[in-house]
């Protein structure tokens, strides 16, 4: 009898192993085919346009400085910066902001933090005139290439910015395909363009070309940056 109970034991856990290995390639198959597995996939947000008129009145060297201090709370604006931002308008700096928010997926808290140094930034600009820091010395403005603003999403081009002249950050997949598909000359443009707005030594040009041709190199070759495959 306990011959027999331990013959039928070993043969339900054969069949549990292989009911266990089954379901260890299904999950996987349908993880790759579907993306989940039960339920409905979330549906996209609704991306909010920013408003019209608004572009090009915040440069695309003050822009990220703001996205900065807004979203990932660091950052200072220069008397320029703030100028810019504080000329465009509340309506514009409310729209830049509840577009972005609408690119991402932020939770309740996070909208929260965002939007209180959304007003913030406004009220310590239109206050001050500046937040933290000194204010550069102006110098010419190379413009960017026609045709290549709003190629890269106002999510997208901070990160890229970040990258480049921050030394920091990371890129997504969907970030690397913007720079991709914007093209070489927009890249090269964007970087030039910001090069010319802001006072940089020989020594920073040196290094913020250097990760600029970095940030192309991965995308292209990873499809996307992470901590683990950067290198400064």
């Amino acid at each position: 009898m306990v011959e027999k109970i331990g013959r039928f034991h070993c043969f339900y856990v054969k069949i549990q192993t292989e009911e266990i290995l089954e379901r260890n390639s299904e999950v996987w198959n349908l993880c790759k085919r579907s993306g989940h597995i039960g339920g409905t996939q979330a549906a996209p947000a609704t991306i909010v346009q920013p408003l019209k008129g608004c572009a090009g009145k915040v440069t695309s060297a003050c822009g990220p400085k703001i996205y900065e201090f807004v979203f990932d709370n660091s950052g200072i604006l220069s008397e320029k910066c703030c100028e810019q931002l504080v000329n465009a308008g509340r309506e514009c700096h409310d729209s830049d902001t509840n577009s972005i928010l609408s690119e991402g997926e932020f939770s309740k808290e996070e909208r929260e933090e965002i939007l209180a140094r959304h007003s913030e930034v406004w009220n310590l600009c239109k206050r001050s005139g500046h937040i933290g820091g000194t204010q550069p010395v102006p110098a010419p403005t190379v413009q960017p290439l026609t045709g290549c603003a709003g190629k890269v999403t106002r999510a997208c081009g901070p990160k890229v910015y970040a990258f480049v002249f921050d030394k920091s950050g990371v890129l997504s997949e969907k970030c690397c395909k913007l720079l991709l598909n914007a093209g070489r000359q927009c890249h090269d443009s964007k970087t030039n363009s910001i090069l010319s707005e802001g006072e940089f030594s020989a020594e920073e040009k040196k290094e913020i070309m250097k990760r600029h041709n970095q940030v192309w190199n991965l995308c292209k070759k990873n499809g996307h940056i992470d901590i683990e495959n950067t290198v400064f």
